[in-house]
């Protein structure tokens, strides 16, 4: 079960306990080298943002896969990301989604594991005739409570048995932030396939598999020591440690070193499957675990699937986080290795 410690981490849902985290120069301990023991606990892996990890998986009997429905926890997580969805919504998953779809004006578009409908009510504000299904029927209801400009038609259904939950074809179909949630994916990816018209597409956001496995990644630090008598910066006499003391003309050198972020990956290629808690900081101040399921598997699992079910990827983007830590002795550094790292993996294929 993973679960967020510290103030200010990420929590499985990508969402911070405080908006913009703050540089944890305190919380977070150096280990001599990558190899280090200390391994802090990786709050921004578990299940992503807001749109998060919320999985279209659960459907009643007779289905062979597990269930992480999220209809337990809808009221929670409609006010957790709002109406408009988080900061990584807005800035990072719904315009990398448009740009991967191009114009939608009038084309068919179903979004699968819609949850309350951002992404739906985005697309009809753009001219899309927008459809979205849920296996939580209390996210559907509270899709269906906002009212747009545009009629969207919402259908409560499972997204491993979509031809069961939505009736016709579309020009494109879209799954945001939710197949690390839904187990088996074979069903899903057929399904897709089955309501996409010829030379659809679909375009897929999920969290990075690489870099974002709940449990077998984690942020650490490494200090790197600079060569022994280095001096900090290109010039001795601004820079040198005793400036002012002892003789003029004679000071001494001093041992520097860097202080670097790093992410640690003990797992990648092994299936695997975890219980997450969705609200560590609840947690750790005595409150009920909400939690559900996240499944780990490769990148090249979900492209099988998708060609198993006739389905081309024609681009694959890595996109990183926007956002940025709040001042402190190692906001650069975290910065830095923010833009690095990417945090969520999109693609777009086609039905052949």
């Amino acid at each position: 079960m993973l679960v967020g410690m510290t103030k200010g981490e990420e929590l499985p849902t990508g969402e911070d306990d405080v908006r913009r985290a703050p540089a944890p120069s305190e919380a977070s301990p150096v280990v001599q080298g990558a190899t280090g023991p200390s391994r802090p606990n990786d709050a921004t892996t578990a299940s992503a943002d807001g749109a998060a990890a919320r999985a279209d998986a659960e459907q009643p009997s007779g289905d062979t896969g597990r269930s992480s429905s999220w209809d337990h926890v809808a009221e929670w997580y409609d006010q957790l990301v709002g109406e408009r969805g988080s900061d990584h919504h807005e800035r990072v998953i719904l315009p990398g989604t448009l740009r991967l779809l191009g114009d939608v004006r009038g084309r068919r578009i179903l979004d699968v594991a819609c949850g309350q409908g951002i992404l739906c009510r985005r697309l009809a504000s753009l001219g899309a005739s927008a459809s979205g299904t849920d296996a939580a029927p209390r996210l559907i209801a509270l899709a269906k409570s906002q009212k747009g400009e545009r009629p969207i038609d919402y259908y409560v259904g499972d997204a491993r048995r979509l031809g069961d939950a939505v009736p016709g074809t579309f020009d494109a179909v879209t799954c945001i932030m939710a197949l690390m949630n839904i187990d088996p994916l074979g069903p899903v990816m057929e399904g897709v396939a089955s309501k996409l018209a010829p030379s659809g597409v679909f375009v897929a956001v999920m969290l990075h598999p690489a870099f974002r496995a709940p449990g077998q990644t984690s942020w650490g630090w490494e200090e790197i020591k600079a060569p022994e008598g280095a001096w900090r910066g290109s010039s001795p006499s601004r820079d040198r440690p005793d400036r002012g003391r002892g003789k003029r003309g004679h000071a001494k050198p001093r041992d520097v070193s860097e202080v670097r972020q790093y992410r640690r990956v003990d797992g990648y290629l092994s299936p695997a499957e975890r219980e997450i808690v969705m609200n560590p900081g609840r947690v750790a101040s005595g409150g009920k675990a909400i939690t559900t399921m996240t499944y780990h598997r490769p990148i090249q699992s979900y492209v099988s699937a998708l060609a198993s079910a006739g389905l081309l990827v024609e681009a694959l983007e890595e996109w990183p986080s926007v956002r940025r830590s709040q001042p402190g002795p190692r906001a650069a550094e975290e910065n830095r290795i923010r833009r690095e790292i990417p945090m969520f993996l999109a693609f777009r294929a086609v039905k052949r």
